[in-house]
């Protein structure tokens, strides 16, 4: 129940940091290029690599299973077992029954069953590709042309408290004691920011204006 630091969190440091970098370069080329110029280059390398990972951890020997298992076994157990169950799901699809057979309803609510959860994985693949990934792709690359990469991930950094708002009004899940102190020091930060982002406007226009 204590706090306690793991590789894990070392990691998303490490991906926050790697983030940071991407939002200051990417505020570069946002004025550089057309978004949807850059939403397709970002997608097609992020689609490469991630078929790349996946191909490279399936074939990966070795599995979660023994004592030596390391994350990278676990990740290609798993994902073996998602090929494998998905496989499995369609191979369960019957073809229709001859004419004048008799139709089994168990069978047939089995294969209504996989089929209706073969719709909901598609689906979820397409939105996953198309609006979580695409278009927040083209609507930042478009929102960066704009706005500063200090303002940009300043709206960023408050993707975990409405992570937590939708999880709490979703699926009823709630946060512990941490949670509430790191979602207030995200708040008292971009505060902070937010204050001294307005004052040095004003300063600046206080200057403009005695200039003239």
């Amino acid at each position: 129940g204590g706090l306690t630091v793991s590789g894990g969190d070392g990691l998303i440091v490490l991906a926050a940091v790697a983030y940071t970098m991407h939002v200051v370069r990417l505020g570069k080329y946002a004025r550089l290029t057309s978004p949807l110029d850059l939403a397709a280059s970002k997608a097609t390398v992020e689609a490469v690599l991630s078929v790349a990972l996946v191909s490279l951890l399936f074939f990966l020997p070795g599995g979660g299973g023994d004592s030596s298992s390391t994350f990278w076994t676990d990740a290609s157990s798993e994902i073996a077992i998602y090929f494998q169950s998905l496989q499995d799901q369609l191979s369960s699809q019957s073809p229709p029954p001859l004419q004048g057979t008799t139709i089994n309803p168990d069978s047939t609510s089995s294969i209504v069953g996989s089929q209706g959860s073969l719709i909901l994985a598609f689906g979820a693949v397409l939105w996953t590709g198309w609006v979580t990934c695409a278009y927040t792709i083209y609507a930042q690359s478009f929102g960066q042309r704009f706005v500063s990469p200090t303002d940009a991930n300043l709206i960023y950094s408050t993707q975990p408290i409405f992570s937590a708002l939708f999880a709490f009004v979703l699926l009823h899940e709630s946060l512990g004691v941490t949670g509430y102190v790191g979602g207030g020091l995200i708040g008292f930060a971009l505060y902070l920011i937010a204050s001294n982002s307005s004052g040095d406007s004003d300063g600046n226009a206080d200057a403009d204006a005695d200039g003239s």
